[in-house]
């Protein structure tokens, strides 16, 4: 029984001094320990690079950007934006006013 125990006992060493050699996590329960993740790549930086602060954001809306320049700046797409509801709008195609939408359309059969 000694015999076994001391072998038990000299493989953990051995485990133990070659995780210190390696850089390995020594783990002789098997337990779970989240090293895994402490081992990966650390993306904080990345992330913030990727995507804009809320200054940034609020600075990239023209509106308030003119605002704060004090002269009159055009946001291409918002005009884009604003004649492609125009050229829907001529076709009938356009969102309806307030109050005459399929709703009130229904609401209105419903009084009569």
């Amino acid at each position: 029984m000694s015999g076994a125990a001391s072998q038990v006992l000299r493989r953990l060493k051995v485990a133990e001094v070659s995780s210190k050699i390696f850089g390995n996590a020594f783990n002789p329960t098997g337990e779970r320990t989240g090293n895994y993740i402490l081992r990966q790549n650390f993306r904080g930086e990345n992330m913030v690079r990727y995507y804009p602060s809320q200054l940034d954001r609020n600075m990239v809306k023209v509106p308030r950007l003119s605002r704060l320049v004090g002269e009159k700046l055009y946001d291409i797409d918002e005009i884009d934006r604003l004649n492609a509801i125009d050229k829907r709008r001529a076709r009938g195609k356009g969102a309806p006013k307030k109050g005459e939408g399929k709703r009130a359309a229904m609401a209105k059969k419903k009084k009569k």
